[in-house]
C-alpha cells in the first residue's frame, strides 16, 4: 500500500476512537506501518534502531509475541511444516530474539502478546520468561502483561490494574512471580469479573444464570 493510504486508513480508524495494530515481520514494513500513525507493531521481527527509534517518536508499543517464532520453529522441525521454512525459521528466532533485547535496551514501549494460534493455546504464559531472557525484569514484565496492555487496548480505566471501580480480574499463584516468573506458567486461582473461575487449582463450575 502507498503511504498516504495507510496514513488514511489509521486516520479514519483513530476518528472513530479506534486502535491501530500492524501486523508486521519485515524492517520495511514496520516503518512504513509506524510512520502512517499505527498504536502497535506486532512480531516486529526485524526491528533495528531505526524503527526503535520510530517506535519512541511515535509513541506506539511494540508486541513481540516472542513465543510465536520458537512455535514456528518447533513445527518446522516436527515437519509439520514444509521443509523449506525450517531455515527460515531458525534465521527469524535468532534475529527476534537479538531484536527484542535491543528494543528493550533502548526503551520501546513493550505489551504483552501472543499471537496464539500459531502456538498452543494455555502455553501463552511462557512469554513471560521469554520477555526476561530479553531484558526486561519480572515486575516490568507482569506489567506489560497487565497495565501496559491495557494501556495500548485503551481500556487502563477498566481492566489491567487492582483498583476500586474496576472489573475485579485477578489471577493467583502460589509463591511470587518476581522471584521466578515462570511460576504464571501454573495458575492456582482465577478470577473473572469478581466471579472465581478457579480455587486452588480446580476449575470452579460456571454460576447459575441471573
Amino acid at each position: 500500500m502507498f503511504a498516504d493510504e495507510m496514513k488514511a486508513i489509521v486516520e479514519t480508524a483513530h476518528m472513530f476512537g479506534r486502535k491501530v495494530a500492524a501486523h508486521a515481520h519485515g524492517n520495511n514494513g514496520i516503518k512504513a506501518a509506524l510512520e502512517a500513525g499505527v498504536d502497535s507493531i506486532e512480531h516486529g521481527t526485524y526491528t533495528d534502531a531505526t524503527t526503535n527509534a520510530l517506535f519512541k517518536k511515535r509513541g506506539a508499543w511494540f508486541v513481540p509475541t516472542m513465543v510465536a517464532p520458537l512455535a514456528a520453529l518447533s513445527q518446522a522441525q516436527a515437519g509439520a511444516r514444509n521443509p523449506n521454512t525450517l531455515l527460515k525459521a531458525q534465521e527469524a528466532v535468532a534475529s527476534h530474539a537479538k531484536n527484542t533485547a535491543a528494543a528493550i535496551k533502548d526503551g520501546v514501549k513493550i505489551a504483552f502478546g501472543t499471537d496464539s494460534g500459531v502456538g498452543d493455546h494455555a502455553k501463552n504464559a511462557k512469554e513471560f520468561a521469554l520477555l526476561v531472557q530479553a531484558g526486561m525484569t519480572p515486575a516490568a514484565a507482569i506489567r506489560s502483561a497487565t497495565l501496559d496492555a491495557a494501556t495500548l487496548l485503551g481500556q487502563e480505566a477498566r481492566i489491567g490494574s487492582l483498583a476500586a471501580g474496576k472489573d475485579a480480574d485477578i489471577i493467583a499463584v502460589s509463591a511470587s512471580p518476581l522471584e521466578d516468573v515462570t511460576r504464571l506458567e501454573s495458575v492456582d486461582f482465577v478470577m473473572r469479573r469478581g466471579v472465581v473461575h478457579k480455587l486452588d487449582g480446580k476449575r470452579q463450575a460456571f454460576p447459575e444464570q441471573l
